[in-house]
């Protein structure tokens, strides 16, 4: 995993939001080759990423309420965006296989899906070891958090799907 090093509390929550945009890209995208219980599960966990991206987007934004000093423009700018962007792209939701091989089936999805997040729990869990600060890792651990429960939800189905 590249992500580790000294991030701000707000660099984080963007590192995660774009960390559950592609969440939703990908399950989105794999719906689109899908049908029937297969094509909601997938509905569903893209549903699960877009819940967890406005609860990011509003730590984000409570954070910056709380200190109207906090000079965030610069998280805005195109460069730092790619940059951001490129520490998670490819990372967690893997641009191959295609969404039609990734999608066959719901054992299939539902395993991938546990990986996908299993590697997500890694990714913020490394982030948590590197921070130096309180309030980071208070924020990490309520990212690591939300992405256990979707560990969790995603074994659930995994299982009723190999019965």
């Amino acid at each position: 995993m590249i992500v580790q090093g000294n991030f701000s509390n707000l660099e984080i929550l963007k590192i995660a939001i774009s960390m559950e945009e592609e969440g939703i890209e990908f399950y989105s995208n794999g719906a689109k080759h899908t049908t029937g219980k297969l094509k909601d599960f997938l509905l569903h966990a893209a549903g699960q990423e877009r819940a967890h991206k406005e609860q990011f987007s509003k730590l984000y934004n409570d954070l910056i309420k709380d200190r109207k000093s906090i000079e965030d423009d610069y998280l805005f700018e195109p460069d730092v965006v790619a940059y951001l962007k490129s520490l998670v792209e490819n990372q967690v939701f893997r641009k191959s296989p295609k969404p039609e091989d990734a999608f066959k089936d719901l054992k299939v999805a539902a395993a991938h899906a546990v990986k996908a997040e299993e590697t997500t729990v890694e990714l913020y869990t490394k982030m948590y070891n590197g921070a130096k600060y309180d309030e980071i890792k208070k924020i990490l651990s309520v990212l690591i958090e939300e992405e256990k429960a979707h560990v969790k939800y995603f074994k659930q189905l995994l299982e009723e799907a190999s019965k």
